[in-house]
C-alpha cells in the first residue's frame, strides 16, 4: 500500500480547521483523503471523549472526487466542558476495514494506515475565557539561585545553619559532603544574599530582563532551600522581610517583576511543622500526635516512618487535600500567600506542580488573581503539559484557570538533542508544530523556554560534552560558543519567555548538581558572550513579532532549522496594534559542513540583524544565503 493512499494532515487548514487547540463549545471541520481505487463503502470518525472515555462516531460525507481521490469530511462540535478530544478514522471496505492515526503517540501531523485502532490525534477544548497575563507574554526572564549570585556585604556567619560549610572564597566549587549512607550532613552557603541581586539590578536589566524568577528563599536549613523551615521568614542569611520588599520595589523601578519559587508539596524534617530536629520552638508534627500540623502529614508507623518526597527523610510530604493546610497556605488572613501579596509578591513558580491536586493550584491561582489580575501562575512540569497524567489523574493545567505557563522543558530536550545529532531538524520541526497544535494559544505564547536551570547541566557543559575527543579545546571552545549563539537566538525569538539562568551569559559551566550551582563569576565572565545576551534581548525587546508574532516552522533539510516570525495588518496574534514586521530565524547544526539554503520569502531586501551590512536580495521569491557550521542568522524583511 502507498503511503499516500489514504491522508490526513492535522497541521494542514485542508484537513482539520481551526489549527491547533480548540474553544470549548466551537466547531472543528475533519477531512480525510481515500485513493480511488479502494472499494468504500463508508468512513467513520470515531472520538473519544477524555472525561469520560465515552467514544462516539460520525458518519462521514464524501464532498469531493478529484485527482483519483475521494475526499470525506465532517464536523465536530466540541464538548462544553473543557478537556482532551481524541480521533482516528475507521475506513469500512467491500472486504474488511482498515484504520488511519497519529505515525505515532508523541507525533501530531501526517498519518498512517492501520490494521487495527491507531494512535488518535489530540485535540485540546479549552476555556477561551481565561486568558494569560498580556505582560508576561512580553517578558525575558532571569533565574537567579541566591545564594550564588552576588554578596552585599560581610556574611555574617552565625546566621548560618549549625551544620553549615561557609567558603571562604567566591570562586570555589560547590560541594557536598556527605555520610555513608549518601545523606548531605554539611551544607555548603556562598553567601549570595537579597541585597547583592538589588544592587545588580542594573547588570540585569542591561540583559533586556523584565522578569527575576529567584529560587526558594525561605528558612531552611540547606542551600538550596526546599526544605522550607518557615513559609513565613525570609532566610536570615540572605535578609530580611524588608531587603525582599526593598527588591521588589526597587526591581519595580527598573522594569522589572519578581517571582518566587513555591515549595507547597512537602516541608523540611527541620521546620516548625514538622520539627524532627527539635531546633524550633513549636509542637512539630514529629513530636506529638496532638501537633495542630500532624493531620498535614501521612504516617506509617509513627513517628519515624512517614510519608517523605522521592524517600528522602528530610522532605516529609504534605497533605496537599488537608483543609488546614490549604487555609494556612492560601484562605487564612495570614497566610502563606496572603502575607507575601502584601508585600508587594505577585507571581510563583509552583515546585513540582504535578505532586500538588488541580484544585489546590486553582485556589493558589484564584487568591493571585483576586489580588492582582496580572499575576503569574508558572508550574514546573517536565513533559507536554495539554497531556499530563499524575496520580493516576488527567491534569488540567492548560484548560483554564490552572496554571498560566510551564517551564517549557520539551523545547528544550529537542533543542539538544537536534545538536547532538540524535534527532534532525525535519523531526524538530514535527514535534515543534505537535506541541502548538497541542497548546491553546495563550498558553504557546506564555511557556518558559530555557537552555539551563538548578535541575540540569548548563548549556555549555551540555554542549562541549556532545564533541569528539579528536578536537582540541580551543576548537571546542569556538564551536560551543557559536552553538550556544545559535541555540539562545531561537529561544530568545521563539513563541514563549526566554529563561536566561544566573551566569550563562557569563560563560559559567557546569555538570550536575552541586555543579550547576556556580557562584556567578564576577570578574571572570566572558565579555563576547554577555554582549551577545544584551543584543537578543534588545532584539526581543525592540520588536514585538519576535514576542507575540505570528509564528511557522521549517525544515530546509536535515542540518538546518529556522521559523518565521510576523506581524500583518499592524494587529499580533492576540488581535493588539503592532508594526508589521517579517524575521526569519535560521540555523546550520553541522560543525564542518557549510550548508547552502533556500528559501520562499517576501520580495525585497532582508538584513541580518547581527551584521546590519550584510544584506541578502530575494530574487522571484527565493532567498539564497550559504550557511556557514554552526551559523545562525536572524533576519529581518525591509520593506
Amino acid at each position: 500500500m502507498r503511503h499516500y493512499d489514504v491522508y490526513h494532515n492535522s497541521f494542514d487548514l485542508k484537513y482539520r480547521e481551526p489549527f491547533g487547540a480548540a474553544p470549548k463549545g466551537s466547531n472543528v471541520s475533519l477531512t480525510i483523503d481515500v485513493h480511488e481505487h479502494f472499494r468504500v463503502t463508508r468512513v467513520i470518525l470515531h472520538y473519544i471523549l477524555d472525561r469520560t472515555d465515552h467514544e462516539r462516531t460520525k458518519m462521514m460525507d464524501l464532498y469531493s472526487e478529484e485527482h483519483h481521490y475521494n475526499s470525506y469530511e465532517t464536523t465536530v462540535e466540541m464538548p462544553k466542558e473543557p478537556q482532551l478530544i481524541w480521533y482516528f478514522f475507521e475506513i469500512v471496505l467491500e472486504d474488511g476495514k482498515i484504520f488511519y492515526g497519529r505515525e505515532n503517540i508523541f507525533e501530531s501531523g501526517e498519518g498512517k494506515v492501520y490494521d487495527h485502532i491507531p494512535p488518535s490525534w489530540q485535540i485540546t477544548v479549552y476555556d477561551p475565557d481565561y486568558e494569560t497575563p498580556d505582560w508576561w507574554k512580553h517578558a525575558t526572564m532571569y533565574q537567579i539561585f541566591p545564594d550564588r549570585f552576588y554578596a552585599a556585604g560581610e556574611i555574617d556567619r552565625s546566621k548560618a545553619p549549625k551544620s553549615s560549610l561557609v567558603h571562604a572564597h567566591w570562586e570555589n566549587d560547590p560541594i557536598y559532603i556527605r555520610n555513608e549512607r549518601g545523606e548531605v550532613i554539611r551544607w555548603d552557603f556562598f553567601g549570595g544574599n537579597l541585597k547583592g541581586i538589588t544592587e545588580k539590578l542594573d547588570y540585569i536589566q542591561s540583559l533586556g530582563v523584565t522578569v527575576i524568577y529567584l529560587n526558594p528563599i525561605f528558612e531552611a536549613e540547606s542551600n538550596h532551600r526546599y526544605d522550607t523551615g518557615d513559609y513565613h521568614t525570609i532566610d536570615p542569611l540572605l535578609g530580611s522581610k524588608e531587603d525582599f520588599e526593598e527588591l521588589i520595589e526597587k526591581a519595580g523601578q527598573h522594569g522589572i517583576e519578581i517571582m518566587l519559587d513555591g515549595v507547597f508539596s512537602h516541608t523540611g524534617s527541620n521546620s516548625i511543622y514538622f520539627n524532627r530536629e527539635g531546633e524550633y520552638d513549636s509542637l512539630g508534627a514529629y513530636k506529638s500526635k496532638d501537633s495542630p500540623y500532624y493531620p498535614w502529614y501521612q504516617f506509617y508507623n509513627y513517628p519515624n516512618d512517614y510519608e517523605a518526597w522521592w524517600g528522602v527523610g528530610t522532605l516529609p510530604t504534605l497533605n496537599k487535600e488537608n483543609k488546614d493546610y490549604q487555609d494556612f497556605l492560601i484562605h487564612n488572613p495570614d497566610s502563606v500567600i496572603k502575607t507575601w501579596q502584601n508585600s508587594g509578591m505577585k507571581h510563583w513558580r509552583l515546585d513540582v506542580a504535578d505532586e500538588l491536586t488541580d484544585d489546590l493550584i486553582k485556589q493558589i491561582n484564584s487568591q493571585l488573581k483576586s489580588y492582582d489580575p496580572s499575576s503569574v501562575l508558572l508550574g514546573e512540569v517536565w513533559e507536554d503539559a495539554s497531556n499530563k497524567i499524575s496520580g493516576g489523574n488527567r491534569r488540567d493545567y492548560f484548560l483554564g484557570g490552572v496554571l498560566d505557563s510551564v517551564m517549557n522543558y520539551p523545547m528544550r530536550k529537542l533543542m539538544l538533542d537536534f545538536m547532538k545529532g540524535d534527532i534532525d531538524a525535519l523531526y524538530v520541526d514535527r514535534r515543534l508544530k505537535t506541541l502548538s497544535e497541542h497548546y491553546p494559544l495563550q498558553y504557546f505564547y506564555a511557556l518558559m523556554n530555557m537552555l539551563s536551570s538548578h535541575d540540569v547541566e548548563r548549556i555549555k557543559t551540555m554542549l562541549d560534552g556532545y564533541l569528539p575527543d579528536h578536537f582540541g579545546e580551543e576548537e571546542k571552545e569556538n564551536i560551543v560558543k557559536k552553538q550556544i549563539k545559535a541555540l539562545s537566538l531561537w529561544m530568545y525569538t521563539f513563541p514563549g519567555i526566554p529563561s536566561l539562568y544566573y551566569g550563562d551569559e557569563a560563560g559559567l559551566t557546569g555538570g550536575a548538581d552541586p555543579d550547576n550551582r556556580k557562584p556567578y563569576p564576577w570578574g571572570r565572565e566572558d565579555p563576547t558572550l554577555i554582549e551577545w545576551y544584551k543584543d537578543i534581548g534588545k532584539w526581543r525587546k525592540e520588536h514585538a513579532a519576535l514576542r507575540t508574532g505570528n509564528w511557522n516552522s521549517f525544515a530546509v533539510n536535515s542540518d538546518v532549522y529556522g521559523f518565521k516570525r510576523w506581524i500583518s495588518n499592524e494587529k499580533d496574534v492576540f488581535g493588539e496594534q503592532a508594526n508589521n514586521e517579517q524575521f526569519i530565524y535560521i540555523m546550520n547544526r553541522s560543525y564542518h559542513e557549510q550548508k547552502k539554503v533556500s528559501l520562499n520569502v517576501e520580495r525585497g531586501k532582508w538584513q541580518e540583524l547581527e551584521n546590519k551590512k550584510r544584506i541578502f536580495k530575494a530574487k522571484k521569491g527565493k532567498l539564497t544565503i550559504d550557511l556557514d557550521p554552526c551559523e545562525c542568522m536572524l533576519l529581518r524583511h525591509l520593506h
